[in-house]
């Protein structure tokens, strides 16, 4: 089973009205009526293209094997945005929904979208309430929003999505954030080591050096936005890693699930890992410990942001 989100085409509006035209869908949606023209549904179709290029909206088809078997789609309401999907009726049963579902949330990252990601469901719709769940969705409350498919009004639970941590390989623009992370005289004292860039572009240069020379490197986003990243690099041929959060996320355990991301996800790269903190930087050392390292020696170095030595606790992680 191959699925994938993509747009709409021509071609495939027939399989569209097939899909939209269905009274389970209409009744469970806001602005779907019951029967629908095939001519209302591609217009349908074509406005949404029009609203997806002025930034409002957008819609794609759920494919499986390239066939059309649902939809998914964001938008906003009240300047939060808020995503929908549905599923055809010959192919329920089958946890497509939920698949729609988690594929809805990435689309709104894909587009660079930040922030909570909102979704409501009828309160007469359970399953779209497990699926919702299953995703990450948690409750926010209740509402009453209108139903064209009923003609009346639709009792709503409401739930969100947020707190979402995750990586992905860097762009040019985060530099211009990550840049002022690091301009951060606390953190920095905390730290002990590391390089200060004065620019975005210097700081690209130099990462993207390291990364020639087989360091990894990968940026951390929370709810969508550019929070810090997580890096690894080989000292004395060992991976070494090392993360740094913006302060603006501090106290939300970013750097914790951030490195947890990491070690799942790099665990091929390496039967181990290691680490080094300075033995006063205790939120540091919890970050490392809670990811299952452990302390395999010390060591003293003199580090020029403190102007004295610096203790610091060695640690190794075994995968």
């Amino acid at each position: 089973m191959a699925l994938e989100l993509k747009p709409i085409a021509d071609e495939n509006l027939e399989a569209f009205f097939e899909l939209i035209n269905d009274e389970s869908i209409a009744v469970m949606a806001g602005t779907v009526p019951h029967p629908v023209t095939f001519e209302w549904a591609k217009e349908r179709i074509l406005k949404r293209r029009v609203q997806e290029a002025e930034g409002t909206l957008a819609q794609r088809g759920l494919f499986e094997d390239g066939v059309l078997v649902g939809d998914a789609s964001y938008f906003f309401s009240d300047g939060k945005v808020e995503i929908g999907y549905s599923i055809s009726k010959n192919h329920r049963g089958r946890g497509l929904a939920t698949e729609a579902c988690r594929l809805a949330v990435e689309l709104v990252r894909q587009h660079g979208i930040t922030g909570p990601i909102h979704a409501g469901y009828a309160q007469d719709n359970p399953a779209s309430g497990r699926v919702l769940e299953k995703v990450g969705f948690v409750p926010n409350g209740e509402a009453v929003g209108k139903s064209l498919g009923r003609s009346a009004d639709m009792p709503l639970f409401k739930v969100i999505y947020r707190d979402d941590v995750r990586l992905r390989p860097h762009q040019a623009a985060d530099f211009e954030t990550l840049v002022t992370f690091v301009d951060d005289e606390e953190a920095f004292f905390l730290a002990g080591g590391g390089t200060r860039d004065t620019s975005a572009p210097a700081m690209q240069a130099r990462i993207e050096a390291y990364i020639t020379k087989d360091a990894r490197f990968a940026v951390v986003l929370y709810e969508g936005a550019v929070a810090g990243y997580v890096a690894a690099f080989e000292r004395e041929g060992m991976l070494e890693v090392s993360y740094w959060i913006g302060r603006d996320f501090w106290g939300k355990g970013i750097a914790s699930r951030a490195l947890g991301l990491w070690v799942t996800e790099r665990a091929k790269d390496s039967n181990e890992l290691h680490a080094r903190v300075a033995k006063d930087h205790t939120a540091s050392i919890r970050v490392l410990e809670k990811n299952g390292f452990q302390v395999a020696g010390e060591d003293r170095y003199f580090s020029p942001h403190r102007n004295a030595e610096v203790d610091e606790w060695l640690y190794r992680l075994v995968i």
